[in-house]
């Protein structure tokens, strides 16, 4: 069986773009050379890869794994196109990165100037970087690197980890909340406790042991939720959270108060910067992981 590339690019619009006129128009081809290439697809392939319906395209169990590598090859393609136009001084190409709610607080604004005063046409993708989105995207070569919290739950030796700092961490309310008065380990055990990411066994246990350590029961109720929910919940109702000191200062953490408990300590919160082993970084997302790098201070040079 021999893929050809614009089967490959075929199948992945289609996708992408949620359907054949709407892949045909972002691919620049017409529909029916868009249709032909997907039903050779499947006659090269010699197995249906879609199920076409009044209300789409979707793709067949057998579809969806060849998916997945047609865009992993797709995107690898266009990398090695966009480091050569670099290279030979084309400002253009695109950067896709996912950033830990911290590093996007604390650092990203000082880091995307000094990207943009070198490369200012880049496109530039910037989602949350919660490890369980995250390791998908990277595998899939939809995303080109990843700054994450170090939770446990990383992939031994899938992908290339640098650790990138360490910084302490806070349990917080929000100010003028009743437990502030006596905030003991049982009086937090009894509050709402908010946790950032989706429903994670992981994040409960670490909690569950953070008071287990300090000999207490450990709460009962936790919601998680998005970053921007959490600290609106933080500053608004009498939950309880855990946020990084350094991110006290910033104004989404205004009106939040550190709960003095010395035994309940949530450890800190470390961050690895994340990417696959077996696709170099083209210069504009070398050049933005440095940027970042830099920013937060984990390298001693200056990228200004």
């Amino acid at each position: 069986m021999t893929l050809r590339l614009h089967q490959l690019r075929a199948l992945v619009g289609v996708v992408e773009h949620g359907g054949i006129r709407a892949a045909a128009r972002q691919l620049h081809i017409s529909q029916a050379a868009l249709t032909k290439s997907l039903r050779q697809l499947e006659e090269d392939a010699g197995l249906p890869l879609l199920v076409r319906s009044p209300r789409g395209v979707s793709l067949t169990e057998d579809g969806q794994r060849l998916f997945a590598r047609a865009r992993l090859v797709t995107r690898q393609l266009d990398l090695a196109d966009e480091e050569l136009r670099q290279a030979a001084g084309d400002p253009q190409g695109q950067v896709s990165v996912a950033l830990t709610p911290y590093l996007t607080l604390q650092h990203l604004g000082q880091a995307f100037r000094w990207f943009r005063q070198r490369y200012p046409r880049v496109s530039v993708e910037l989602v949350e970087g919660l490890v369980s989105r995250v390791v998908p995207r990277l595998r899939d070569g939809s995303l080109d690197l990843a700054i994450v919290a170090d939770t446990g739950d990383l992939p031994e030796g899938e992908f290339h980890s640098q650790h990138i700092l360490s910084t302490r961490q806070h349990i917080v309310v929000r100010r003028g909340h009743p437990v502030l008065a006596k905030p003991t380990s049982q009086a937090l055990a009894e509050l709402e406790w908010v946790l950032t990411g989706p429903r994670d066994g992981r994040k409960s246990s670490r909690l569950r042991e953070i008071f287990t350590r300090a000999g207490a029961e450990p709460p009962q109720q936790i919601l998680f939720c998005e970053t921007l929910a959490a600290m609106a919940l933080l500053r608004s109702c009498d939950v309880v959270g855990i946020v990084p000191a350094d991110l006290l200062d910033q104004p989404e953490c205004r009106d939040l108060a550190v709960v003095d408990q010395p035994a309940l300590d949530p450890g800190p919160l470390q961050l690895r910067l994340l990417t696959r082993p077996d696709a170099p970084l083209a210069p504009a997302t070398a050049y933005f992981a440095q940027c970042l790098l830099d920013a937060c201070g984990a390298t001693g040079a200056s990228a200004s």
